[in-house]
């Protein structure tokens, strides 16, 4: 085992399925490096395989995108130059070369059966730790547990791993900024804790549940810039500080940016309900982007490379949630949703 997470990834040199025996035949599955930007998962494996850690069931780590990872400079490259965004190929069409990888990890995961996948991912921007699920049940909210206490509801489809509708529950985990060293002790504290008790259900801690988040996105033929006073000849400039709002409340009045004269025709929603539009979010009045309501944002990202192949952030609208914090008996009632 190469003492360096690098030199074991140039080692793997690509994709692979890395097994680790554990106390007892029950097993359990992780995936990582989905993004090749987002390293925190695989150095956390490094370090238990380092450490010779034994889990307690059978575990399966399956490592994705090895060669975008090394694509210098190392760790940065989300997906090869030209290539699809891998977690959004969890569906058909399976044509391209990252549609026939997803396939491979998704037949590989179906034929294991195990009885809980986690996703280890990092943001692109700085902030604290969070989990996301497609379906919500007292299971997701326990494993989410075991990393964080921000545990995500969303109804968003992308085409990412944890909505294939496995026969197990499915939890992305988003460990901390990728460049944020606290990530990856995130993450190996995070599996420890998943590997080594029996009972991977039994919550670790109470979680606050955020339902029903909606994309920010930026429309790919704009100028996008991240300075503290507008760029000239930027159709959207955004504030270089924004990611230090993840996870507070921005409220009306609080300045995001700055906008041309085209306002927000530059941005459009996703993720919205029927008669739910962008104004009803975000306006644009003498050329400040602000607020319209208090939001919860998380996942932002002053990358504009990713904020406008992908979206600027992600939203909660404070006054929807059902309460500011929900405690984990609270969530056990509710039902594995299809």
């Amino acid at each position: 085992m190469p003492d360096s997470s690098i030199a074991f990834l140039q080692q793997l040199n690509g994709p692979a399925v890395i097994f680790v025996p554990g106390k007892t035949r029950r097993k359990r599955a992780i995936t990582t490096l989905l993004h090749g930007n987002e390293p925190s998962g695989f150095q956390a494996l490094h370090r238990l395989l380092k450490e010779g850690f034994e889990p307690y069931a059978d575990t399966t780590f399956i490592v994705v995108s090895a060669i975008a990872a090394l694509h210098e400079p190392l760790f940065t490259h989300r997906a090869l130059p030209g290539e699809r965004d891998i977690n959004r190929c969890f569906k058909p069409p399976y044509s391209d070369r990252p549609g026939l990888l997803a396939k491979l990890v998704l037949d590989y995961l179906v034929d294991l059966a195990p009885e809980a996948i986690l996703d280890v991912h990092n943001t692109s921007g700085s902030g604290p730790a969070f989990s996301v699920a497609s379906r919500l049940s007292a299971q997701h909210s326990a494993l989410a547990s075991h990393f964080t206490r921000w545990f995500i509801h969303t109804d968003i489809q992308l085409g990412s791993l944890m909505e294939v509708p496995f026969c197990c529950p499915v939890v992305t985990i988003e460990s901390g900024g990728a460049q944020d060293e606290l990530a990856t002790i995130n993450a190996y504290n995070g599996l420890r804790s998943f590997l080594s008790v029996q009972d991977i259900f039994t919550p670790r801690q109470d979680v606050e549940l955020l339902e029903h988040p909606k994309r920010l996105e930026i429309h790919g033929q704009a100028s996008l810039a991240y300075a503290e006073r507008p760029v000239f000849g930027a159709n959207v400039t955004i504030r270089q500080d924004i990611e230090q709002r993840n996870f507070g409340i921005t409220r009306p009045g609080d300045v995001l940016g700055w906008v041309d004269h085209c306002r927000l025709e530059h941005f459009r929603l996703s993720g919205q309900r029927k008669n739910e539009y962008l104004g009803d979010y975000f306006c644009a009045d003498n050329s400040e982007l602000t607020v319209t309501r208090p939001l919860k944002f998380f996942m932002v990202t002053t990358r504009s490379d990713i904020a406008k192949s992908d979206c600027l952030l992600y939203f909660v609208d404070i006054n929807e949630q059902p309460t500011n914090t929900v405690r984990q008996q609270h969530i056990t009632e509710v039902p594995l949703s299809d």
